[in-house]
């Protein structure tokens, strides 16, 4: 290959525009395993930007819900706990599923990681159905400005196992009192 040739590193299927539309229709088929993200920016009470992404699984969230499952440990998952708290990042992800960190979490005051709320379970309406919960978190920025482009779900308040990431639809661009509420949907 010549020297003056740019190698470009292609994007995987799923972050494609149409890899993203193949999880939005399997979603909304409640197809198990395909999450939605939803991110509510407020300012001053006016929401600036409602958006929806779907996140990756990595291989630790894999070994968190068979040790949940299971009971048993699976591949260094030592005391398996609901993930439940979400982390906020001002990085654009390259997700790979060996990711155990959220690259570039934030812990600008008011943004640091938290316990997130389950708002509702939704029950299987057929056989072999999928169920649903959703976890909940409000954050607000209480000083500066700083842009949060991505998410995660893990199972402590620090450290921890990461569950899922993901991308948020367009990097939010905060200021002082904006919020945050992520409302991130889990099928089962």
């Amino acid at each position: 290959m010549p020297n003056n040739m740019e190698i470009k590193e292609k994007t995987p299927f799923q972050y494609t525009r149409l890899g993203q539309f193949i999880k939005k229709i399997g979603f909304n088929l409640g197809i198990k395993g395909i999450n939605r993200v939803e991110v509510i920016h407020t300012r001053n009470g006016k929401v600036l930007n409602k958006s929806f992404s779907y996140n990756s699984r990595v291989n630790k969230g894999a070994d968190l819900v068979a040790s949940l499952i299971t009971g048993v440990s699976q591949n260094s998952i030592v005391t398996p706990l609901a993930p439940k708290y979400i982390a906020l990042s001002t990085s654009v992800l390259t997700p790979a599923l060996t990711d155990t960190t959220l690259t570039g979490e934030t812990s600008v005051s008011g943004l640091a990681r938290s316990l997130g709320t389950q708002q509702s379970y939704s029950t299987p309406v057929s056989l072999d159905g999928s169920a649903s919960y959703v976890v909940t978190k409000t954050f607000t920025l209480l000083g500066g400005a700083t842009t949060v482009a991505s998410a995660a779900l893990f199972d402590a308040a620090s450290t921890g196992n990461l569950f899922v990431e993901a991308n948020l639809t367009t990097p939010l661009s905060m200021a002082t009192n904006d919020t945050i509420q992520i409302n991130w949907t889990i099928q089962l």
